[in-house]
């Protein structure tokens, strides 16, 4: 039996300041009725489409798109664009103080660009590109297109006390100096910008060709790659692993729930890849965080020994900010500055990912 749909056309007038966020916005994205499930711009004049679905497992879906690009700049405050642009100084700068730009391993990941049409939000190959067959019969090279989850809820308090300019510690486990250590923030999900920002990503994933989706097993990514990717659901593969997920420890924001749970909610997505019911390697850090280190040996050891020996050429990996700036800035060895710059949220950009075995 098809699901039911129902299409609520609603014009919501859009600030040229700032995003409109809507009240419906279910927590739970569900997969069912995704084929068809079709959103339809808004003209220039600055407006939202919405339509609610009723898929066949009786859940509400609503999906509002804003795909002008005049409108999608708004998604983006210039807290959260400058505070992007100081992590990508500072960030670099840790790692290099620690000697993570440094380290020589016996397989060498080299990144380039697959394309020079970068927008903000996204930079991502021309699926009509006739390069792309060639970069993939290389035995050694993927295409991975790559994308930060959407505002979840402790980016959203993290950017309010930017805006106070109250400075956050976030190695200090007192919540009035680090509100990202507080229990509330277990596994946070998107908000309803964070919905907004990757249903504007949609019409950009659904140009790409991946045979494999690759999912952190956040709540928060799990939401984004549905939202933005929802046109490949059913398509391919959809998996999701622990060694693609952020960094460990101490911030309550990046501790996971029970793969029960999450499963009992996303029982279309694969976690048999995780170990461990319970956020195990979480805990294991108590009260400190994965030291950078740590955290490029485990990505190092995700690219090498599960990305590079599956099948599949063409891979989409739906991940974290500081996840992803250090896999482009410790683990990988990339030239293009654009690149490696400090991910937005739900920023989707490609690339070529080349591994070399340094005794060849």
């Amino acid at each position: 039996m098809l699901p039911t749909r129902i299409i609520i056309g609603i014009a919501v007038a859009v600030s040229p300041s700032r995003a409109s966020t809507l009240a419906f916005s279910s927590p739970k994205i569900s997969m069912g009725a995704t084929n068809q499930f079709t959103t339809k711009a808004a003209a220039a004049a600055g407006k939202e489409i919405c339509e609610t679905t009723i898929t066949d497992r009786g859940t509400a879906e609503v999906l509002c798109t804003v795909s002008n690009e005049e409108d999608k700049s708004s998604l983006w405050s210039d807290v959260a664009i400058n505070a992007a642009k100081q992590f990508t100084i500072t960030q670099r700068k840790k790692l290099k103080d620690m000697g993570a730009l440094d380290i020589k391993r016996p397989v060498q990941i080299v990144g380039e660009p697959v394309t020079d049409k970068c927008g903000l939000g996204d930079c991502v190959i021309d699926s009509d590109d006739d390069a792309i067959d060639t970069m993939k019969a290389a035995s050694n090279t993927k295409i991975i297109h790559f994308q930060r989850h959407g505002q979840g809820y402790h980016n959203l308090i993290c950017d309010m006390w930017r805006e106070l300019e109250r400075p956050i510690d976030f190695d200090s486990s007192d919540p009035n100096l680090n509100p990202v250590v507080r229990p509330e923030f277990l596994d946070p999900p998107l908000t309803a910008l964070g919905m907004q920002q990757c249903s504007s990503q949609r019409d950009l994933c659904a140009a790409l060709n991946p045979e494999l989706v690759i999912v952190s097993p956040m709540l928060r990514c799990i939401q984004t790659a549905k939202l933005s990717f929802r046109d490949h659901v059913d398509k391919v593969p959809w998996v999701s692993h622990e060694g693609c997920r952020e960094e460990l420890g101490l911030l309550m924001g990046n501790k996971r729930r029970s793969i029960d749970d999450i499963q009992a909610d996303y029982p279309e997505i694969d976690f048999t890849d995780i170990e461990h019911n319970e956020d195990v390697l979480w805990d294991e850090y108590g009260d400190r965080r994965e030291t950078l280190l740590e955290k490029s040996e485990r990505i190092y050891e995700f690219l090498t020994e599960y990305v590079r020996q599956r099948s599949e050429k063409e891979i989409s990996i739906v991940c974290h900010s500081a996840y992803l700036f250090t896999l482009l800035n410790a683990v990988m060895d990339i030239d293009d500055e654009q690149l490696r710059s400090w991910f937005l949220t739900s920023e989707v950009r490609s690339l070529q990912m080349t591994f070399i075995d340094k005794d060849e």
